[in-house]
């Protein structure tokens, strides 16, 4: 009598032990997924503070252009007037005050160049981490392709080993199991 017994549980017990084991192999992949997709959302905010930093560069660029039209305006209009007062008066030491203003406007050049370089530089890192994130989307959805698929192909096992009386689906089979 025992041994029927045992004989008539081994189904319900292997079916028990399947569906324990393919539960836990999703519920991996799946903490798996949603540990991707949070490391994808974070970088997704830091791609967000990225872009809110590069407009403000863009904006200070913009007013650093705006200031060096206006510093080139004002060394034009110093020029002339440094012409008009080497014509009125040559014995005057003007030479050296032009070399002055000329070699101050070149340092302030090479440190607007600088500050350009060093904006290039960080949209270049913008753009390195948005590729990134690009990247982690996509292993986000290859991990929830590949759990779709372990689902659709644990229920195609179900339904070759079932039977065809009872729910069709692998959920309804595990719920009918526990029911009988």
């Amino acid at each position: 009598m025992f041994p029927d017994t045992v004989t008539q549980m081994l189904p319900f017990l292997a079916l028990a032990t399947l569906g324990a084991a393919t539960l836990l192999v999703a519920f991996g992949a799946l903490r798996s997924a949603r540990r991707a997709e949070g490391s994808g959302e974070s970088r997704y905010e830091l791609l967000c503070d990225q872009a809110e930093r590069l407009e403000l560069l863009r904006e200070e660029r913009k007013t650093l252009t705006e200031e060096l039209e206006l510093e080139r305006r004002e060394r034009l209009q110093a020029q002339r007037r440094v012409d008009q007062l080497t014509r009125e008066h040559p014995h005057l030491e003007l030479e050296r005050e032009l070399q002055r203003l000329t070699e101050e406007l070149e340092l302030e050049r090479e440190g607007r160049l600088h500050n350009h370089r060093e904006r290039q530089r960080l949209a270049e890192e913008l753009e390195e981490e948005r590729l990134a994130r690009s990247g982690d989307q996509r292993e986000v959805e290859r991990l929830r392709l590949e759990v779709r698929q372990l689902v659709e192909e644990l229920e195609v096992v179900w339904e070759r080993r079932g039977s065809s009386k009872g729910p069709k689906s692998l959920w309804g089979r595990l719920s009918g199991a526990k029911n009988r």
